[in-house]
């Protein structure tokens, strides 16, 4: 009976420290699966309660350092870049630019001069030579030329018409339709293949020359009129030399020849091999690219070199009040170019009589553009106002060139007559016969079409007696006339092809270094290595903080009360009574001889919740 009395006094009084906060946490960490809080709460020996309440606090403190370096882990949001090949899936064909790397046209020249056009041309030539400058070099350049003589410097610029000689995309012909035109400060017309809409991009869907672009295209390097020469430019790195200058760039991206193409000689087949890499890159948090397009003179797709030649151009216009012709233009601001000298012509020829020959003539605002282009480029803090972002998604194309000697002598009359017969009937001799000049490819035809004489056609027909042509011999002047002709063929012909040398895409694609994957399964190692917390053990918590809750708003008033009052009775009834759910009050238990109370707690233990 003493064990039962005493196992039944302990019970209730569990039970009716239940109804305190100070219980319910008790109870809850009595019965909890976090290591040590239960030995807490359930260990008689005081010791024992500090040292494991200390080894609680230390475990506490140590996860929460470890929680929050984990925390901060994951807010940095740091990425890493994996590289995967891509198969058997269609490459999209790039863009293709090319430009005359001399931008001038002789014949344009030549036909301007005969419909007594050039008299703008003479004049600007003219009064750079009589007047002097701060910008000596600039005002002898490419692009002085256009910023003053703007309407001119189009009209002299080279014609795809007359520069494309033939055209072959995937084993089917293109034209001249197929191009889309641009302006370019430095190279004046560029011209691009598959440059237009970008729903209309090409598929490719197999490899080498003969699938790809295949161009063959004049430099048009003419001989100059007599008596005209050209001003070298010793500061220019870029011009004064035969060939075009080819940029391989995403459809729809701005190119930019002068920083990213590359020259093609003429005299040769180049051939140029390209092998696709995608970029693919994470928005934010993880990163800061963009979808956005940009807006230059047409809306191309962003790149993050464009951006920033479109930011520089703002730049200048608003320190300098004017805008440059080496960067992309901005439509939204109506300035003039840098270079631009008002009223040059009224300059030039004295009608106020304040100028004189030799005078120098001031140009602020293109001293002003050439240092502001001097700090942006030795300084690139300007970046960071600019809002350039590199694009969420962007193709690029390694290449590698090689180049042969091209064409053949052996081909190049037959390659003229094909060329003869297709193309120059239709553009080339028609365009000069209206000039009143002949073309040189006609004047090269001509020379080779004399040197093969009439028995010669008919025995390169027979192969038998081929050895009787190989030891044919030559007069001094058909030797020369032979030399000349494949000289005006090499010098102004080149033949370019664009293909794609391997169809795997490498795709180089962004991805989270510590996701939030990864910071729950840490958060998790962390608790269970330093406190044994779990899922479980938190919705542990959970329930305790429902139970304080009720506690404080007295929803646990409405249970049944505990076996044992340690506080007043009702109604002033003294200790050993109990409260029964009617509201009367059990009787006085009865004690034995010994003083020990007989009453059996356990019939007023509350029912279990």
């Amino acid at each position: 009976m003493a064990r039962n009395r005493y196992h039944s006094h302990h019970y209730g009084y569990r039970q009716g420290q239940g109804r305190t906060a100070l219980g319910i946490i008790a109870e809850l960490g009595s019965e909890s699966n976090a290591h040590g809080l239960a030995k807490i709460v359930t260990s008689r020996d005081t010791k024992r309660k500090v040292i494991w309440a200390l080894l609680v606090i230390v475990g506490f403190t140590a996860a929460t350092l470890q929680l929050s370096l984990l925390v901060r882990k994951y807010l940095q949001f740091q990425v890493i870049e994996l590289s995967e090949i891509k198969d058997s899936m269609p490459v999209g064909y790039p863009s293709v630019s090319i430009c005359n790397i001399e931008p001038i046209s002789l014949r344009s020249i030549r036909r301007m001069y005969v419909n007594n056009e050039t008299h703008n041309l003479i004049d600007w030539l003219r009064f750079i030579q009589d007047f002097r400058f701060e910008q000596e070099s600039f005002m002898n350049s490419i692009r002085a030329f256009y910023e003053n003589l703007g309407d001119d410097a189009k009209r002299v610029s080279h014609d795809l018409e007359d520069m494309l000689i033939h055209c072959r995309f995937n084993k089917e012909n293109c034209s001249v339709l197929n191009f889309t035109t641009f302006f370019d400060g430095n190279y004046f017309n560029c011209f691009t293949f598959n440059g237009g809409n970008s729903k209309d991009q090409l598929q490719m869907h197999a490899t080498g020359p003969e699938n790809g672009l295949s161009l063959i295209v004049s430099v048009e390097k003419d001989d100059p009129m007599l008596g005209t020469y050209g001003v070298y430019n010793f500061d220019n790195n870029i011009l004064h030399s035969a060939g075009v200058r080819v940029v391989v760039h995403a459809p729809g991206s701005m190119p930019s020849p002068v920083d990213h193409g590359f020259d093609i000689p003429p005299g040769y087949s180049s051939s140029v091999g390209l092998k696709a890499i995608l970029h693919t890159r994470l928005p934010r948090p993880y990163g800061n690219c963009t979808e956005d397009s940009l807006s230059g003179i047409r809306t191309y797709r962003n790149t993050f070199f464009a951006c920033l030649q479109l930011c520089k151009q703002r730049l200048i216009i608003q320190r300098c009040g004017c805008k440059s012709s080496a960067l992309p233009e901005v439509p939204s601001y109506n300035v003039s170019f840098c270079g631009t000298i008002r009223d040059w012509q009224t300059i030039y020829y004295n009608k106020s009589g304040h100028w004189m020959s030799g005078m120098l003539i001031p140009t602020p605002t293109l001293a002003c553009e050439e240092r502001e282009q001097k700090k942006l480029n030795n300084d690139r803090a300007y970046e960071s106002n600019c809002g350039c972002f590199q694009p969420c998604s962007e193709t690029s194309y390694l290449k590698s060139v090689s180049l042969s000697y091209w064409p053949l002598e052996f081909y190049q009359l037959s390659a003229l007559e094909v060329w003869f017969s297709v193309s120059f009937n239709q553009r080339f001799f028609k365009q000069d016969r209206k000039g009143g000049e002949s073309h040189f490819m006609q004047a090269a035809y001509q020379y080779l079409y004399k040197l093969a004489h009439p028995q010669q056609t008919k025995l390169a027909k027979n192969d038998s007696i081929v050895s009787d042509i190989l030891t044919k011999s030559y007069s001094i002047s058909e030797k020369e006339m032979s030399k000349e002709a494949s000289d005006l063929i090499r010098q102004n012909m080149l033949r370019l092809n664009i293909y794609l040398e391997d169809l795997s895409v490498v795709e180089y694609r962004q991805l989270p270094a510590y996701g939030l994957a990864d910071l729950f399964a840490d958060i998790g190692g962390t608790l269970g290595l330093w406190m044994g917390i779990s899922v479980l053990t938190i919705m542990e918590l959970v329930e305790l903080i429902i139970r304080l809750i009720g506690l404080a708003f007295n929803s646990e008033r409405d249970f049944p009360s505990g076996p044992l009052q340690n506080n007043n009775s009702i109604n002033g009834q003294g200790a050993g009574r109990c409260k029964l759910a009617n509201g009367h009050v059990e009787p006085e238990s009865y004690q034995d001889s010994a003083g020990t109370s007989m009453f059996d707690f356990r019939r007023c233990v509350d029912s279990p919740v």
